[in-house]
């Protein structure tokens, strides 16, 4: 097993990595998306981007996730074909899981109109085929996990959605009515393209001796089932397959909660599905934060967690400077994430009606704002869930997966219910209130059990949650500000209210310079690292010693 300071390290690059992916493909997501949505109507929109990604969503967490995390959690000990057999389970499962997925889109969900999405059929086989064809590179993909190449997966996930997206857009533009027929064929093209990726990669570091010394395998086959003489199934991990099956009970019930409006919308006649693309929209862009940020750190937090903690014991059997870095790390996790979810809230409120604006026209500003406005506020609760969850997964033991996969049935039909009710009064916004609710049942799951965990012990890390009042007059301060500029500046000039916002901003982060001080330095420290790859070598001294030692004196005074 690595030593805590490489695992920490493999963690923070990963997200670091992780979230340069992100940003980078939300960015070119913004820009494509914003060309979808002028070329085909809501309804198409709808289709393709809440009625087909839901399957695809769907199958993934099914077939792979549970089976990811359990190999992700592995401590290297044990036959390594063994932990291979394991993940081939959930290939196998991915093929039932397509072949169900495409019998509930075609026959129990309600057909789109033909004239909005001829051809539906053959996208849904498309995008059901596409689950099969990622889940089968699953092997290679572990291993280059277990392995920190976190290079390796930014770089072939970022060509996937990179070809997916830019073959989407050439089709709409040459082929709008044929949308939804040419998503699902994009879709697949780009899965093909992500499974080949990963095993060319692995044949040609497996052909290079030297570059195999440290991987597990050391043959291509060997990325394949092993049988055991004797047995006629493949022998896998006991304790892994135990915690593999414990997550697959967890991920239909995390998908009702994770994805629960968007089922509601198709099986349900609860909004039409022109309302489903303006509500898509708004979703896309007032998650923005938390699936540029939030998720990357949440999927480094939970690998790093995987590996330090040991499941099911407490903390006094286990060892204690390893203790200490997990608890560090978690309270600088919790705090920096509240901190900065409240900066999204704060802005996310007065700059909802711009942004939509500027994104879709005046039509969507009218019908998306306050969406817009309530999903800022729900980012909170999904900065918090996000790393409580990480970290209650990575330590329990069986019995208390078991223990909280009821309870998720619990929320699972309480958030149902919820939804029902509130988009009978409030319309979409329903689904928002009732997200709030479900995460915040899930974290105050997650309090309890850290509580719990840490009670009798000298660390105390849900102290990291609160927020001083000094920081929140700092917040109350510009949301003052940017409200007022939204009231009297923006219906005057766009150019101003967003000049205010900025320095507004700036004066927040000023404000905030010392609890966020781990965050901006190393954004200074990647954004002088970038900068020296494009200016020529007589530039670099100035911009890592002079302009950012300059940021730095301004920062903090030294």
């Amino acid at each position: 097993m690595a030593d805590p300071q490489t695992l920490k390290k493999g963690a923070l690059v990963a997200a670091t990595y992780d979230t340069l992916l992100q940003v980078g493909l939300r960015i070119m997501s913004f820009v494509l998306n914003a060309f979808i949505v002028r070329h085909v109507s809501h309804e198409v929109f709808a289709v393709m981007t809440v009625r087909l990604h839901l399957l695809y969503a769907t199958g993934l967490l099914l077939s792979r996730e549970a089976f990811r995390r359990a190999a992700l959690s592995s401590k290297g000990s044990g036959q390594v074909f063994r932990l291979i057999n394991l993940i081939w389970i959930g290939w196998m499962v991915s093929v039932p899981v397509g072949c169900l997925g495409f019998g509930v889109w075609t026959w129990v969900m309600a057909h789109p109109p033909l004239a909005i999405a001829p051809h539906y059929e053959v996208a849904v086989v498309c995008v059901a085929a596409s689950i099969v064809v990622e889940v089968a590179a699953e092997v290679p993909f572990v291993l280059a996990e277990l392995q920190l190449w976190t290079k390796t997966r930014v770089a072939i996930e970022g060509l996937m959605q990179t070809l997916r997206s830019v073959l989407l857009v050439a089709f709409v533009f040459l082929r709008p009515s044929q949308s939804v027929l040419l998503y699902g064929i994009s879709h697949l093209f780009g899965s093909f393209v992500y499974a080949a990726a990963y095993y060319i990669l692995f044949a040609y570091v497996l052909h290079r001796k030297s570059g195999a010394k440290k991987l597990p395998v050391h043959s291509f086959w060997q990325l394949f089932p092993t049988w055991e003489r004797g047995k006629w199934v493949p022998s896998v991990d006991k304790e892994l397959g135990g915690l593999a099956w414990s997550f697959f009970q967890q991920g239909w019930l995390k998908e009702a909660l994770t994805e629960g409006e968007f089922y509601l919308m198709n099986f349900f006649p609860l909004i039409s599905l022109a309302q489903q693309g303006v509500y898509q929209v708004v979703n896309n862009l007032g998650s923005l934060a938390a699936r540029l940020v939030f998720r990357s750190i949440e999927a480094a937090a939970y690998k790093y967690f995987a590996q330090m903690v040991e499941r099911g014991k407490p903390v006094a059997e286990q060892d204690l400077k390893r203790t200490a870095e997990v608890v560090k790390f978690l309270c600088t996790l919790l705090h920096s994430l509240v901190l900065v979810s409240l900066i999204i809230v704060t802005f996310g409120w007065s700059y909802s009606s711009l942004a939509l604006q500027l994104y879709g026209g005046a039509q969507l500003s009218e019908s998306g704002t306050h969406l817009m406005q309530a999903q800022s506020f729900y980012v909170i609760f999904l900065a918090i869930n996000g790393i409580t969850e990480a970290y209650t997964f990575a330590s329990m033991d069986d019995s208390q997966l078991h223990r909280f996969n009821r309870f998720l049935v619990f929320f699972s039909i309480m958030y149902v219910g919820s939804a029902m009710i509130l988009t009978q009064v409030f319309g979409a916004l329903g689904f928002i209130f009732a997200n709030c609710l479900n995460m915040s049942l899930r974290i105050a799951y997650s309090l309890r059990f850290i509580h719990t965990q840490y009670q009798n012990s000298c660390h105390n890390p849900l102290a990291s949650l609160l927020v001083q009042p000094r920081l929140l007059l700092v917040f109350l301060a510009a949301w003052i500000i940017t409200s007022s500029s939204e009231s009297i500046v923006h219906p005057q000039s766009t150019v101003g209210h967003i000049s205010i916002g900025a320095f507004t901003l700036l004066g927040v982060v000023f404000g905030l310079r010392w609890e966020l001080r781990p965050l901006l330095e190393k954004i200074l420290d990647s954004a002088a690292s970038v900068m020296t790859k494009f200016l020529p070598l007589r530039w670099h001294h100035f911009l890592q010693v002079t302009l950012v030692g300059s940021v730095r004196k301004i920062l903090y005074n030294t």
